[in-house]
């Protein structure tokens, strides 16, 4: 997502410069958990989608309001993560020792507070009560994504389980990106829906792809080991599509496998026999196709648009 970056790249100087304050705390022990979060940065993907759709609804990119909702997403995103590890016990995330492992629960509960509370600051500071009522609205579904996920906690996930938990997990935050930046940008409430919808697709498009990558993609250019997903016990489409359509013989089989060591290279032989690969690839096509049709229902034409549907475009064919 070179490009992207390229594309508003003072934008995101001016994001990091916002980023960085937020990360400048006060404390010994709070100031190295910063630090240390801060250091594990991703992709800001989701403060991009903020960026872009402000500027295609027509914001003028001189402001600053599109920079801090931008901000306020990251945060809450960073948030929301250290309690997943929390919540999963997780004692690594992309390579890296977890807030929880490093330095315990009670730590990692804390300074995600600080964040949500930042987060909610920064999106207050617009003046436009509407996003904080959005983060709420987020906050809201995420957390009962992550009720379903500890109420199906020991058992066989439906394909129907999976795709509400990254719906409210993961795709519902793309969606508050989208419309946030929409809304910053001045667009009218059916345009707001239409970037929201935009964000949902493409954050469906984006987490089914992640999970299939679990199988697929170069472990030197994607970031994470493959087969982590599986090793950690995660049931992602790839792998639930498979125990779907198996033979009842298979089934028992990989099952078996799942529940004594889950051996990837055995995991993986029967996803690709069954096809799991291709249609979880299919099915990310499918909200691929969505989130452009929603941006076409727009009907704007301009430069951030262009990007808001390479980005799209590339979710299938990206290595990491």
């Amino acid at each position: 997502m070179d490009f992207l970056y390229e594309a508003i790249a003072e934008d995101f100087e001016r994001l990091e410069e916002v980023l960085a304050d937020a990360f400048r705390v006060e404390g010994d022990l709070m100031g190295e958990v910063a630090d240390y979060v801060a250091a594990g940065r991703g992709k800001r993907l989701r403060p991009a989608v903020v960026c872009l759709a402000a500027r295609a609804c027509g914001y003028d990119p001189a402001g600053d309001h599109h920079i801090l909702l931008g901000a306020a997403v990251e945060l809450f995103h960073v948030a929301t993560l250290l309690h997943d590890d929390v919540i999963d016990r997780a004692p690594l995330r992309r390579g890296r020792q977890t807030v929880n492992a490093r330095w315990g629960d009670d730590v990692a509960i804390l300074f995600a507070d600080y964040l949500y509370a930042t987060s909610f600051d920064l999106a207050l500071s617009t003046l436009e009560p509407a996003t904080v009522r959005m983060l709420s609205r987020a906050t809201q579904q995420m957390t009962q994504g992550e009720f379903l996920q500890v109420e199906r906690r020991g058992q066989w996930l439906s394909e129907a389980d999976y795709m509400e938990i990254i719906t409210k997990k993961t795709a519902v935050l793309f969606s508050a990106a989208a419309s946030l930046g929409a809304l910053v940008g001045g667009a009218p409430a059916q345009t707001v829906l239409r970037f929201g919808q935009y964000g949902l697709d493409f954050g469906l498009a984006f987490q089914i792809t992640d999970d299939t990558l679990d199988y697929e993609a170069q472990t030197d250019r994607w970031g994470k080991r493959v087969g982590s997903d599986l090793a950690e016990g995660k049931q992602t489409l790839p792998l639930l599509r498979t125990l779907a359509v198996a033979t009842e013989e298979d089934r028992a089989t990989l099952v078996r496998v799942l529940e004594n060591g889950r051996d990837f290279a055995t995991v993986h032989s029967y996803v690709a026999r069954y096809g799991g690969i291709g249609h979880s690839l299919d099915r990310a096509g499918d909200h691929c196709r969505s989130a452009l049709g929603a941006l076409d229902d727009v009907g704007l034409v301009n430069e951030p648009m262009n990007l808001l549907r390479q980005i799209a475009d590339r979710v299938l064919v990206r290595t990491h």
